[in-house]
């Protein structure tokens, strides 16, 4: 039987002829693998911390002339010397990055002179410095060199500690809830529930620190939340307290483990969201969802403005 013919362009290969050179490696597509990223934009992103960090130092001076009664001579201090720090940091490493630091300042020292009370001053410096964190949260996912990391890392913990301090002084102080919060029912207990739910505690770049503080905020947030729930005399709010204490009991990293600690944590904000909407019922007003209120946490791109 014949041989069916060979097809145009075919080559028969003998057992002698050597084998194809193999292929060139495939380029590593890891999903961990960070896109490419200009010096350009990396330095137009300084650039805006340095002239939010110079108001935030503008800010820090307002409270101090203002003699605040909330916020200790240290915690001023420490706010001062965070924002002047950070300054100095963010104008080396700009030139670090071949860029001209800008010679600019934000408003946002001006915004917080002109408010009336010191709680709401507390209100908007904490606002201040969450703004900051997002900002330096964009920065840490790009391929930076380990010097800027480590610095811009350490800036966002201290920024992350005076939003814990000013919120925490704040609440000390009863001050308004912020704009978006007045005038509903039970504001104050809407906008700490907020601060949690939208807090950097709950990403996937969450540090053990991050989640520690969550841990306290919650614990003073149950605080207040029992507070309500006693004048409201809500047997369905009284429940749902009682299922955040027992999830906020378990929720101690070092005696449950991280991830049986955090799910607790997430577990007992939960309970807690249902018990402040059992109070809302209670009085017959609209339960609250957080997901109205995003915008307002999302200060990636939208920095102040009109909200504060």
């Amino acid at each position: 039987m014949p041989k069916p013919p060979r097809k145009t362009g075919q080559v028969r290969r003998s057992a002698k002829q050597p084998e194809p050179a193999a292929a060139p490696p495939m380029p590593d597509l890891r999903h961990d693998r960070r896109a490419p990223v200009p010096d350009e934009e990396i330095v137009a992103r300084l650039n805006e911390l340095l002239e939010a960090e110079r108001a935030g130092v503008e800010a820090a001076a307002v409270l101090q002339r203002a003699d605040q009664k909330g916020v200790t001579d240290t915690e001023l201090k420490k706010f001062a010397e965070d924002e002047a720090s950070a300054c100095a940091g963010l104008h080396q490493t700009i030139l670090r990055y071949g860029g001209q630091p800008s010679g600019r300042a934000g408003d946002f020292g001006r915004k917080v002179a002109a408010l009336q009370t010191e709680g709401e001053r507390l209100n908007l410096m904490a606002r201040g410095q969450a703004w900051v964190v997002k900002r330096l949260e964009v920065l840490l996912e790009m391929p930076l060199d380990p010097e800027t990391r480590d610095f811009l890392a350490e800036m966002r913990e201290e920024h992350l500690e005076n939003v814990d301090a000013c919120n925490r002084r704040a609440e000390e102080l009863s001050a308004p809830p912020s704009r978006p919060y007045r005038e509903l029912p039970f504001a104050s207990l809407r906008e700490a529930h907020d601060r949690l739910y939208y807090g950097t505690w709950r990403s996937p770049e969450a540090t053990d620190r991050d989640r520690q503080r969550a841990y306290f905020q919650l614990g003073r947030y149950l605080g207040l939340l029992a507070d309500e729930v006693q004048r409201a005399r809500s047997l369905e709010a009284r429940t749902y307290l009682a299922k955040a204490r027992a999830a906020y009991a378990k929720a101690d990293a070092e005696a449950a483990g991280e991830e049986a600690a955090l799910r607790s944590l997430d577990n007992a904000l939960s309970y807690a969201h249902s018990a402040l909407n059992a109070l809302l019922r209670h009085s017959r007003a609209p339960i609250h969802d957080p997901r109205g209120f995003e915008s307002f946490y999302d200060v990636v791109g939208v920095p102040f403005q009109d909200l504060i």
